[in-house]
């Protein structure tokens, strides 16, 4: 992790107005035969601003949301992960499980400025893609980035889909910003934790934002996992939108919307066994029950 003395440097080089050289992490961080990089000038990023990160396997039945909080004493780390496995399954449905752990840590705050620092000579680097790269892989992903103080949103990056040599100059960064924060917190003693209401208002609300953005760059499976985490870690104020996936969503985000609502109102309306419901059926019964709720 780099020096408070390294960040007093970064700042003064960028009081002068010059793009200080990045060190080698970073630099190792952004290599790559398809594309060049340009270092700009790094912005100062507010200190009270919150980090906040998302991440994901296509194939690997995985979803992770991330949350650094600036405190007085310090910056509390959430670490909520959702760990389905690929678990193969005969019946209708998935298996209804929603095994998610949540961790939490707490990163001192000039640890944190030395990583907003980084954050931001990684925003400041320009990529320009390379002619002639042909490769392209199996495996899909999804990346994401936000970094925010109240209404100001200093970093809002992501991307998922397939790695390739074309799209690597779009996710580059995001995937960059993503391994230097899990590398600030990888040495921390992180404890099991049971939410408080504000961090499940919180997960419910980074559910909605990701549903209701229209351009988050997340991919279908995403949307699948992040109804079966805030199932298990949100609170009642997720269930309007939820509502809306039972009442109009495609089959699976049906399904797994039904187990959620169930998970969340302790109410169950579900056909038995639930890996066998017909959503048709219990569609009606999961919208009237939640009319009542109000």
């Amino acid at each position: 992790m780099r020096s408070t003395a390294a960040v007093v440097l970064l700042s003064f080089a960028a009081s002068l107005g010059l793009a200080a050289e990045p060190d080698e992490r970073i630099k190792k961080l952004l290599t790559s035969k398809d594309y060049t990089v340009t270092w700009g000038e790094p912005r100062r990023f507010d200190a009270e601003a919150v980090l906040e990160l998302g991440g994901s396997g296509g194939h690997g039945g995985n979803l992770q949301w991330m949350r650094f909080l600036p405190t007085k004493d310090g910056v509390e780390v959430l670490d909520i992960k959702l760990e389905l496995g690929r678990k193969q399954y005969t019946t209708k449905w998935p298996e209804d499980r929603a095994p998610v752990t949540v961790k939490r840590a707490v990163l001192p705050r000039d640890k944190y400025a030395a990583l907003l620092a980084d954050l931001a000579v990684v925003d400041a680097a320009k990529l320009e893609p390379v002619a002639g790269g042909n490769w392209t892989s199996t495996g899909n992903f999804w990346v994401h980035v936000q970094l925010a103080a109240g209404k100001t949103r200093h970093l809002d990056m992501s991307w998922a889909g397939y790695s390739s040599s074309t799209e690597e100059p779009k996710y580059a960064p995001a995937v960059a910003c993503s391994a230097l924060a899990r590398d600030a917190v990888a040495k921390l003693k992180s404890e099991n934790h049971k939410l408080t209401d504000a961090e499940r208002r919180w997960a419910s609300d980074k559910f909605v934002r990701l549903w209701k953005s229209k351009d988050d760059g997340s991919g279908w499976w995403v949307r699948e996992r992040a109804i079966i985490t805030v199932g298990a870690i949100g609170d009642a104020t997720v269930l309007p939108v939820l509502r809306d996936v039972v009442a109009d969503g495609k089959d699976r985000n049906v399904y797994y919307a039904i187990n959620a609502v169930t998970r969340l109102t302790g109410k169950d309306v579900r056909e038995k066994p639930v890996e066998e419901m017909d959503l048709e059926k219990v569609r009606p019964k999961v919208l009237q029950m939640l009319k009542e709720l109000k």
